[in-house]
């Protein structure tokens, strides 16, 4: 018994059903796919060089996010202008508390911005600040009970530091009617109302201002009716009842450095430029010295992620670029070797790392932080690690950036930072871009009526010194053609003249430089990217015009298979006719 071999039954786009081989014992099927195959090789090729490329744009893409992070840690450590100081790391503040009497943190609290200077500070808490409070006298009734019998009816008005407003009371009500209508009107006039249940048949009344200080103090005055005469909170139509004051609402008082200090609340946030003061209890006699120091920690916690960062990306690179020294072959995971877009960057941020700070020499007889191998972050020297993947990573001497950052702090900044000096006090530095210069701009300031008319001013890079520029004016903004930015506050009632300086650290370069290779549009990864993605596209329509001409291709060729087949199949059949004459011809004789 023959079997049947499924895998030779065609059936055509025509709904055809065939033998692949029934008459020439051809598997015509099998060799049409075979011809087929070998005539889409070009478009494997393709879809091989689209694989590859699809493994290079996620390497891409993964680079692109430690390019990212990079950046990110460069955030605080390239030199962003703000009139508070808060984004300049190396301003940042911390604060050191002591006290001759009770635990300082139990009597004040202090914060400290980075716009604070450094310095010390001696506090007395005199008192501290409370809310006006006072009472009814206690009722004879339940809180929920019907009170008008004890008190009557009328209108009273209740004034505090919002506002005022008019309370009726109506014939019925209860005491926690009366302190729900005075909570509903408390945004207008800066006094609440609570119930006190002293017994089950006895209850009062508490106001209280919103607010602390003598100018929340609360007044009342009963205009219709006695209300509040009655539930002794007046002696009169207008005067409070002494004996039921519970708190007078006091202002606060400190004594600081000497100086008696007072404020209607226990914050002190205009006292000392970035410092914030929250008084919580008043001890007199008890002195609080308040030290606000620089904080260096922070400083050297964002150098190290600096550090951390950019050896993530090198490491990165070495990992996808990887050549056996010994065999001079590619790792397996070198998918980036020869990626011009990946050497680009990778020899951009090696040139700033070992590059110097511009214009940072403003210590006469002195030398300043010019490279960041003088702070203790150096480049791993060659040859020093058997690691591969660590070459040209950066590695830190931390006891040598301790000592830095310890001795001369305000250097270290400007190792870093893009910084702008000026002579007059009413200039001030407010921005700048990736074309500015390290260099020093003499401004001359034309202006009359309070307003600035124009602008000149000369500026002296490396030594040259180019005259005569104009820079864009709009208010009292004024722009220079590299990109500096500055602010006038003079009265411009007169000319006035201005002289300054800028450096440009290396934080500055890596900051731009990185924010050029992340540009979403013509960034050097962004065009990398789209580039391999633009060819990916251009590949498969290629793979899919190529099958589409292979698959008509695949049909004629079945077709020509199939109509042989048939040849075969009808000369056969001539065939065995003739045999079957001949063989009756033989018969007859």
């Amino acid at each position: 018994m023959s079997s049947l071999n499924l895998n030779n039954i065609y059936v055509g786009d025509n709904g055809r059903v065939q033998l692949s081989g029934g008459s020439s014992n051809i598997d015509f099927v099998d060799t049409v796919d075979k011809m087929i195959a070998a005539r889409r090789i070009p478009a494997d090729n393709l879809q091989k060089r689209i694989e590859a490329n699809d493994e290079k744009i996620a390497a891409l893409k993964e680079l692109q996010t430690l390019v990212g992070t990079l950046k990110d840690s460069m955030a605080n450590l390239y030199g962003a202008t703000s009139f508070d100081n808060s984004k300049n790391i190396f301003e940042a503040k911390q604060i050191f508390a002591s006290s001759n009497g009770s635990e300082a943190g139990t009597l004040m609290g202090v914060t400290a911005t980075n716009a604070a200077a450094t310095g010390s500070y001696k506090f007395e808490i005199v008192d501290v600040a409370s809310k006006h409070k006072l009472s009814s006298d206690t009722q004879a009734v339940a809180a929920s009970a019907d009170i008008t019998g004890v008190t009557g009816t009328g209108s009273f008005t209740i004034t505090g530091g919002a506002g005022n407003s008019t309370i009726t009371v109506s014939a019925g009500d209860t005491l926690q009617d009366i302190r729900d209508k005075i909570n509903n009107v408390k945004d207008s006039t800066g006094v609440q109302a609570s119930v006190v249940k002293v017994s089950d048949t006895e209850s009062t009344i508490i106001f209280t201002s919103t607010e602390e200080g003598v100018d929340n103090r609360m007044s009342f005055s009963d205009d219709t009716g006695s209300v509040l005469q009655s539930l002794g909170v007046l002696t009169d139509a207008t005067t409070i009842n002494a004996t039921n004051v519970i708190d007078d609402g006091n202002d606060a008082n400190i004594m600081l450095d000497g100086i008696s200090v007072t404020r209607g609340s226990n914050e002190f946030s205009d006292l000392i430029d970035g410092l914030t003061i929250s008084l919580y209890d008043s001890e007199p006699g008890t002195e609080i010295t308040i030290e606000i120091e620089q904080d260096l920690n922070q400083a050297k916690t964002a150098i190290l992620d600096f550090v951390d960062a950019y050896n993530a990306v090198q490491t990165f690179i070495n990992e996808k670029t990887f050549v056996d020294p010994t065999t001079g072959e590619a790792s397996e995971d070198a998918i980036l070797l020869g990626n011009t877009s990946v050497k680009s960057i990778e020899s951009a941020l090696q040139q700033i790392a070992g590059s110097f700070a511009n214009g940072v020499t403003d210590r006469a007889g002195e030398d300043d932080y010019s490279v960041l191998a003088e702070i203790g972050l150096d480049f791993v020297a060659y040859g020093s690690n058997e690691d591969p993947l660590v070459k040209k990573t950066i590695q830190i001497d931390e006891a040598a950036l301790n000592a830095a950052l310890l001795n001369e702090p305000d250097e270290v900044m400007e190792l870093f930072l893009f910084r702008g000096k000026s002579d007059n006090s009413d200039v001030t530095v407010t921005g700048f871009n990736s074309s500015t210069n390290a260099a020093t701009y003499d401004f001359t300031i034309n202006a009359s009526a309070g307003s600035i008319t124009s602008v000149t001013y000369d500026i002296t890079v490396d030594g040259v010194t180019t005259t005569g520029k104009n820079a864009v004016v709009s208010g009292n903004s004024i722009r220079t053609a590299d990109g500096l930015r500055l602010f006038y506050g003079g009265d411009a009632t007169a000319n006035d003249t201005a002289s300054v300086t800028t450096s440009v650290g290396i934080g500055a370069q890596f900051y731009f430089e990185l924010d050029s290779i992340l540009d979403e549009e013509n960034g050097t990864l962004t065009q990398a990217i789209s580039d391999l993605e633009t060819q990916n596209t251009s590949y498969d329509e290629k793979v899919e015009r190529i099958d589409d001409r292979l698959s008509r291709q695949r049909e004629v060729l079945m077709d020509q298979f199939i109509a042989m087949e048939s040849a075969l199949a009808r000369m056969k059949n001539i065939q065995s006719s003739l045999d079957e004459l001949m063989a009756a011809g033989k018969d007859s004789s």
